[in-house]
């Protein structure tokens, strides 16, 4: 029989850490010190036991609103095939029911998440720094990120739909200067109207605008004066990592290299965790190169599976999708 905890305080760390080192090679360079923070820091986090043995983790972080990544999941080697990662990943898929539901994993995980409704995404990357500066070992692995550049047969404009795609702005920009800052603001209805203006939706909410940015642990702006040019947040737990989010910048201001700027700053704040996005159709052209590297085996789980084909092609590959070295 399979029990489950929620409270990390009631897990003894020594067994969760030899849980992750044996189900993923990666966390074999973390101390114990740096798993137990990580599971602190997490917006939510669920262990599954068998006769009071720790069997399986998973962990998550979400914005609590309407973006999600599962940050890893883990089961231990006796345990497996026996339906202990299914429960975990069903019952975080109720938890954050209605959000964006995000994740990556290896090649022969892929099935698995399929079966469980999720798609493989097409416009998720990893930031791996500017000028080289944060590029990690393992970067470069084919496994899990496409080559520079690489582009879909389906991709082209139709597809970026309601999404702006790096029109030039007709605005004078010249004697403009613009300030850059990491420190949170209150300025919430300047930050929802650039949101706005950057993405469409004219019924976006600042109450929900104002929970996001205020329940980020990370964020940057850039400004004209007082005026909100840019934004960029990010949900992290502090530790291993960070899903960033609203990357925006207002129309009138293309052409002024605000966007990376803004990521930049955003990221500097926390170097050394994995920082994972996922992008609208319209925004693969700008995260397209480096510093991004565009991931290969991310994936989806949509808050409206149903969307229309012709939508849904612009966003997440078709099911059982693989690429010529798969």
């Amino acid at each position: 029989m399979i029990t489950y905890i929620d409270d990390i305080e009631k897990i003894n760390i020594d067994e969760l850490a030899e849980l992750l080192y044996e189900s993923l090679p990666v966390r074999r360079k973390d101390s114990k010190t740096d798993i137990k923070k990580a599971y602190e820091g997490t917006t939510y986090a669920l262990f599954g036991f068998v006769d009071n043995e720790l069997a399986g983790a998973v962990r998550v972080l979400s914005d609590n609103i309407e973006w999600t990544i599962i940050s890893e999941i883990a089961v231990k080697e006796k345990y497996r095939y026996q339906g202990i990662g299914k429960g975990l990943i069903n019952k975080v898929l109720e938890k954050f029911k209605g959000h964006e539901i995000f994740t990556y994993t290896y090649y022969d995980s892929l099935e698995f998440y399929e079966a469980l409704g999720f798609k493989r995404s097409k416009n998720a990357f990893t930031y791996g720094g500017f000028n080289g500066e944060y590029l990690e070992e393992g970067l470069d692995n084919k496994e899990f990120y496409l080559k520079n550049g690489f582009k879909y047969e389906t991709e082209f404009y139709p597809f970026a739909g309601i999404f702006p795609v790096g029109q030039k702005s007709n605005k004078d920009l010249s004697g403009v200067t613009i300030r850059y800052s990491t420190e949170p603001v209150k300025n919430y209805v300047g930050i929802n109207n650039l949101l706005i203006r950057a993405f469409g939706g004219h019924d976006r909410n600042v109450v929900t605008t104002t929970k996001a940015f205020d329940e980020s642990r990370y964020v940057s702006y850039a400004f004209d004066g007082e005026k909100v040019v840019g934004c960029a947040r990010a949900v992290s737990d502090g530790v291993l990592q960070a899903l960033i989010l609203n990357v925006a910048v207002d129309p009138d201001y293309q052409g002024l290299h605000i966007g990376g700027k803004v990521v930049e700053n955003l990221c500097r704040q926390m170097k050394g965790q994995n920082l994972f996005l996922n992008t609208h159709p319209g925004g693969v052209g700008f995260y397209n190169r480096l510093p991004y590297k565009r991931n290969k085996t991310a994936l989806l789980y949509p808050a409206h599976p149903d969307m229309p084909d012709d939508i849904a092609k612009g966003f997440v590959l078709p099911k059982g999708f693989k690429f010529a070295d798969e």
